[in-house]
């Protein structure tokens, strides 16, 4: 037994095998056999490539539609408001400076800072850019410059936007009266009621004079300075409009506290402000013809 175990794994007789295996016809049954087995791994291989391919496609599609419908990545404003006592000075990408009053605020991308929404009143000083108009708007009106001072007046509570044009010019549009073009030492008045536009002139120092935190009247309506303690201290004067007539000369810090300047107009028009429930008022008084 032993010698015919050597005799079948000698080194000559292991060729031979070898090599009759290789010369020997394969089965039929055996070649269909590795189709099906080489087809199988084929389908699978393309079923798994496929999964793969539709997850890139999922995840390419997804991080597409986040970057278009992100809003909290793309399109998130900057906003800055005066909640002070003083005006608040703001230094925009291009160069250009705005100065807020008390109780104003501006918003704007930070992808264009020459376009801006304004609430309350600011004093502008833009850097000309021809390519590049700055615009600002407020809730009625559009305002577009090349490069120019000017200041806008545009609190909520007030029945008039007031824009006034100190140097180069200024275009200021509206859904009812189009385009008006003005030069300096013009001031447009926009009726927020009526909706109607004129325009005058007026006096540099009285409009500005806020920046150097004082409200300043020369022969003004009083109505005028009740509309700017209204916006600055945040209150309501219920018959302010009875007293338009009356007129008011002088300065007046708008640092002071409400009850200080309040003390200053009673004692020069002998009139009284009667507080109806917090922040609301109403004048007794006589009124002016």
């Amino acid at each position: 037994m032993k010698n015919k175990t050597e005799k079948f794994f000698s080194e000559g007789n292991f060729d031979k095998l070898i090599n009759n295996a290789w010369d020997k016809p394969v089965n039929p049954n055996s070649i269909k056999l590795w189709q099906r087995i080489d087809k199988s791994t084929t389908n699978s291989n393309y079923t798994i490539w496929k999964s793969i391919a539709a997850i890139f496609v999922i995840a390419f599609l997804t991080a597409i539609s986040l970057t278009l419908f992100n809003t909290n990545t793309t399109s998130k404003l900057v906003v800055v408001n005066n909640d002070g006592m003083t005006p608040k000075e703001i230094l925009l990408e291009d160069g250009s400076k705005v100065f807020l009053n008390r109780n104003s605020g501006v918003t704007y991308s930070p992808e264009n800072s020459r376009m801006l929404n304004l609430t309350g009143e600011a004093y502008f000083e833009i850097k000309k850019d021809k390519n590049h108009p700055f615009t600002v708007n407020t809730r009625e009106l559009t305002l577009s410059v090349l490069g120019t001072y000017f200041n806008v007046n545009a609190y909520k509570n007030t029945n008039e936007t007031i824009i006034s044009l100190v140097s180069g010019k200024l275009k200021v549009s509206s859904v009812q009266n189009g385009e008006k073009i003005l030069s300096p030492g013009e001031e447009l008045i926009y009726n927020n009621r009526s909706k109607k536009v004129s325009v005058n002139s007026f006096n540099v120092n009285t409009v500005l004079a806020w920046r150097s935190s004082l409200i300043k009247c020369e022969n003004t309506g009083l109505d005028f300075l009740l509309d700017r303690l209204e916006n600055y201290y945040a209150i309501e004067i219920n018959n302010k409009t009875d007293y338009a007539n009356c007129k008011i000369s002088g300065e007046f810090r708008s640092d002071l506290s409400l009850d200080e300047i309040m003390e200053i107009i009673s004692f020069s028009h002998n009139i009284e402000f009667l507080s109806l429930k917090e922040n609301e008022y109403k004048i007794k008084g006589e009124i002016c013809e």
